[in-house]
């Protein structure tokens, strides 16, 4: 048994028992992330996960490529549709870019190797959770939010640049990506809604089980010794920024509103949060590959591509902190 089935397995008992030991936290804390669930995310993401299919299923995908294809072409190695996937991604925000590039790569609209190099630039949050629920909700502070989004979506655009060449062959024409025609289906509404379905249940179950596992490891200080090595490297490092910060790293939301408790200054705050809201969490990017697993995503390309979004976006929340904040 490889050693990696090992650790996961001694983790997934470790959880088990955490359940059976703090039945009541586990159960609030679910409920805490179904209620997350069904107030924000179902009714922001569904609209977005159903009309995008059928935009799909109609062939509009394919007639919007020629206007921006030479934009593309030129930055990303990469046909039209991807201004189309970067437009729906930062509108709506995650996982939508994941939806939409797996749904493209199905359809035989684009290979294999455009999808990676689109998903390094469209995997995005959206504007309602940045300055919605973050900025305005959790820290009362509207250019907060705006410094987020703006470095945010601009280190997407930059961190789609650093893998232009990723799988790309230059004697391939990209137009040949689009051989396919799509011809909408007799139960093409039926199709797009048991679709959008299954996505947002997908995204839920995601949420749900995150917070719960959040809650338990705070509960039981299980990132204790994570936060002594820190703690040690960075002596003067406040304890609760580590813990804060891991739990973003777990689950988004909760590390966004963990960060606002902490009374820190806008600048490092803004920092923190664009740091970890382009990299999204696990529960988040785990969401994604859910939907990117039909092109067999490569998983060191994937995490690699949003560990550079997060620095970059880092970086220049933290110059334009020095101008906004």
């Amino acid at each position: 048994m490889k050693k990696s089935t090992i650790f996961l397995s001694v983790f997934l008992l470790l959880i088990i028992i955490c359940l059976i030991v703090v039945p009541e936290v586990a159960i609030k804390a679910s409920l805490t992330g179904l209620n997350v669930w069904a107030t924000n995310i179902l009714p922001a993401l569904f609209p977005f996960f159903f009309f995008t299919k059928l935009l799909g299923e109609l062939g509009f995908v394919n007639k919007i490529s020629a206007s921006i294809a030479p934009i593309t072409k030129k930055l990303y190695n990469t046909s039209g549709i991807s201004g189309y996937v970067y437009l729906m991604s930062i509108l709506s925000g995650y996982p939508v870019g994941a939806k939409l590039t797996s749904d493209l790569y199905e359809n035989k609209i684009i290979d294999l190797g455009q999808a990676h190099r689109i998903v390094s630039f469209t995997s995005t949050s959206g504007p309602l959770f940045i300055l919605g629920t973050v900025a305005i909700g959790m820290f009362t502070n509207k250019t907060l939010g705006y410094v987020v989004l703006i470095s945010h979506f601009t280190s997407a655009i930059i961190n789609g640049l650093l893998y232009r060449n990723y799988m790309f062959d230059k004697n391939k024409d990209l137009s040949d990506c689009k051989t396919t025609t799509i011809t909408p289906s007799k139960n093409m509404l039926e199709n797009c809604m048991l679709s959008s379905i299954k996505s947002i249940l997908i995204v839920g179950g995601y949420i749900c089980i995150f917070f719960m596992l959040i809650t338990l490891i705070n509960q039981f200080n299980l990132f204790y010794p994570i936060t002594l090595v820190l703690n040690k490297i960075f002596p003067n490092l406040n304890t609760n920024i580590i813990t804060s910060t891991l739990n973003g790293i777990i689950e988004l939301t909760r590390g966004c509103l963990d960060i606002s408790k902490l009374n820190l200054s806008p600048k490092l705050s803004a920092v923190i949060i664009s740091g970890l809201t382009s990299f999204g969490g696990i529960s988040i990017n785990l969401q994604a590959l859910t939907f990117l697993k039909k092109m067999n995503i490569n998983l060191k390309f994937y995490f690699t591509q949003k560990l550079t979004h997060s620095i970059i976006s880092s970086f220049l929340a933290l110059a334009l902190g020095f101008v906004m904040l």
